[in-house]
């Protein structure tokens, strides 16, 4: 079986973390600014993934303490849509996806409210009790297109994702 995690994972995602972070420190203007590259602005994006973000971490840290509604049994190996598998096993996510609606910014993004998730999920991501371990994992979260991940694999769905955003947001500046 392919392997869907990664101990590099998180390391990663707080590099990308800091990245944010930087991008979100630009001036507002040049955040905002529309351009042919992609639908939303540079902004849109970077609080899409302050959201993306912090529900990630929250699931990851939930699945570690065993508390949650959502929590439920990890599929057996092969029950997962083997899409899926070879997503998280590459590392990569394909564009042209559509967020859901609970992720998608405002027609209106308040960059400061961008500013303040974003710092409480980096200073999540960095805290000592994510509770990843080395165990296998039993239980996992319902990811909307992915199917239920583990902990783990939240992380890495996250780092995924925000180097998904990342590169998005670096084309949408550069043109703007």
């Amino acid at each position: 079986m392919i392997p869907t995690t990664n101990p590099r994972d998180l390391p990663r995602l707080e590099r990308s973390l800091a990245r944010v972070g930087r991008r979100l420190a630009l001036p507002e203007e040049l955040l905002r600014a529309r351009t042919p590259v992609s639908g939303w602005s540079a902004l849109e994006h970077l609080f899409h993934l302050a959201l993306a973000n912090d529900m990630s971490l929250k699931n990851a840290r939930n699945l570690a303490r065993g508390r949650g509604r959502l929590i439920t049994e990890l599929p057996k190996p092969g029950e997962r849509d083997p899409r899926a598998d070879d997503i998280l096993a590459r590392g990569r996510l394909p564009r042209g996806t559509q967020a859901p609606r609970f992720v998608t910014p405002p027609a209106r993004v308040d960059l400061e409210l961008a500013r303040e998730i974003h710092a409480e999920t980096a200073a999540a991501a960095s805290a000592e009790d994510l509770g990843l371990s080395d165990a296998p994992a039993t239980t996992g979260i319902p990811h909307q297109a992915l199917g239920v991940l583990s902990g783990a694999e939240w992380i890495r769905f996250a780092r995924m994702h925000s180097a998904h955003h990342l590169a998005i947001v670096a084309a949408v500046l550069r043109a703007a």
